[in-house]
């Protein structure tokens, strides 16, 4: 897992704010139980995400070239965590980015051939 290279959705539009936070935008599922839901309450077409400061630091380095080990150290230097709290929290939030199928995973295999596209397991679209 350390070895691993988390990269961005690129199906996903995101943006940086003046203030240098970063603010993901999803557009809505279009399946009929949200069109007929949609008829009774009001669903937005697009919603927006913001990420605090940290977790807009950790969605740059998400850019497929930088290792999870990699983001553990440059996390525990600027933010002064030891190595265990930043593999910690960064493990968590990188579980829950993978599982809302924000970033994916580039895993390469023995023979050091890259498997790009692997998220929570799985081969992930959007």
């Amino acid at each position: 897992m350390l070895t691993s290279r988390p990269t961005r959705n690129d199906s996903l539009k995101w943006e940086e704010t003046e203030e240098g936070e970063i603010r993901i935008k999803i557009k809505r599922d279009n399946s009929w139980k949200i069109r007929f839901l949609s008829k009774l309450f009001y669903i937005p077409k697009n919603r927006k995400i913001t990420l605090d400061e940290v977790g807009s630091e950790v969605w740059q380095l998400c850019n497929g070239r930088n290792s999870v080990g990699d983001m553990i150290e440059k996390l525990s230097v600027k933010y002064q965590l030891n190595r265990k709290e930043a593999e910690i929290s960064l493990l968590q939030y990188l579980k829950t980015l993978g599982e809302k199928r924000f970033i994916g995973f580039v895993m390469r295999d023995e023979k050091g051939k890259t498997d790009p596209g692997v998220a929570s397991g799985k081969k992930w679209t959007n």
